[in-house]
């Protein structure tokens, strides 16, 4: 893991050289009067996320709807000034991750890393999920009842790495005071965002083969360009209200590999994808503390090439946050401002 974050690290930092030099970001002389920069603030953020990715094929007379028993993700995350941290694992205490007898085990965890620039946006995150279970289990059981276990699929994993770059408009718009809270927006603004969401995935069934049945691998790529309008209304230059919406398309290029007991056989699809994603939140952003909640409406479609099947997404997902700011070191400070000083932006 310890290189998976150097990898990381080492992407983003790519990234940062590539982009525009002319655009001066976290040494840029701030826009007091609508952003407050908490420079000399550490954020401990501890936040517990119910947007869960589940699958859904419809294939026309049969649909499955494959979900890991996971009811919520806890998120233990680090920011200071443009940089963040986080952590992503399951409470297995907390309701809903802990009936593993009725939906089978899951186990998942996750990193993510972001870089939030007054103009620019990054992020790169890695999660990796394995054990499933079929929620539409009475579709296929008739004798299925609610409290029977569920038909499940215990090898199933899920590996995705995924980025996300965003340009703002608006330099009185502050996207780190909803992010990571690095910022404080004290005035209300909004502004347009143009963003590259890219994300390289992988979905395995490692079942054994056993002679008699098979098994699937799929690799895909993912590339979606889209645009956003997000905007923060400001009481008392603490509270706030936020919105968001930002439709994107793109292509999905996949891989599938199908096991057999005597060979394996290899297709490719190339699908275009649409995705629309809302979010709503309230929030508290004090001097020292901060706390919020953020509601998520997502919806996808893909339809795959030379076929009528459609495999589409949609939930409703709500996260719950509360965090606090500590004193930084003064070593932090020191060696933060000599790569702020280096101006890659």
């Amino acid at each position: 893991m310890k290189h998976l974050l150097l990898s990381l690290i080492g992407c983003c930092l790519i990234t940062i050289a590539v982009a525009q030099t002319g655009a001066k970001d976290s040494s840029a002389p701030r826009q007091k009067e609508w952003i407050e920069a908490m420079d000399n603030y550490i954020n401990l953020r501890l936040s517990q996320n119910r947007d869960v990715e589940e699958f859904v094929v419809d294939q026309g007379n049969q649909r499955y709807v494959i979900s890991p028993n996971i009811s919520s993700i806890t998120r233990l995350g680090f920011s200071y000034r443009f940089l963040s941290f986080g952590y992503n694992f399951i409470a297995k205490f907390l309701p809903g991750n802990d009936d593993d007898d009725i939906r089978g085990s899951t186990k998942a965890s996750g990193y993510d890393l972001g870089f939030n620039f007054s103009k620019w946006q990054q992020e790169l995150s890695y999660s990796k999920t394995k054990g499933f279970y079929l929620e539409n289990t009475s579709d296929f059981d008739p004798s299925w009842q609610q409290g029977d276990p569920y038909l499940q699929v215990p090898n199933l994993e899920y590996k995705n790495f995924q980025g996300f770059t965003g340009y703002k408009f608006n330099p009185n718009f502050s996207f780190p005071a909803l992010v990571s809270q690095t910022e404080r927006q004290l005035k209300s603004a909004g502004t347009l965002m143009p963003t590259l969401l890219y994300r390289y995935f992988i979905i395995d069934d490692k079942t054994a083969l056993t002679g008699t049945n098979s098994s699937q691998k799929s690799n895909s790529f993912e590339a979606l360009i889209g645009i956003g309008y997000y905007y923060t209304f400001v009481v008392n230059k603490s509270f706030y209200f936020a919105l968001g919406l930002r439709p994107a398309a793109g292509m999905v290029f996949t891989k599938l590999t199908t096991r057999l007991p005597t060979e394996n056989t290899v297709t490719h699809q190339d699908n275009f994808v649409f995705r629309m994603n809302a979010r709503a939140g309230v929030g508290y952003n004090g001097e020292r503390f901060f706390a919020g909640i953020y509601a998520r409406a997502f919806g996808s479609t893909e339809t795959q090439e030379n076929s009528t099947v459609v495999n589409y997404d949609s939930r409703i997902a709500a996260q719950a946050f509360v965090g606090y700011r500590f004193n930084a070191p003064k070593w932090l400070k020191k060696n933060v401002e000599k790569v702020e000083s280096l101006n890659p932006l």
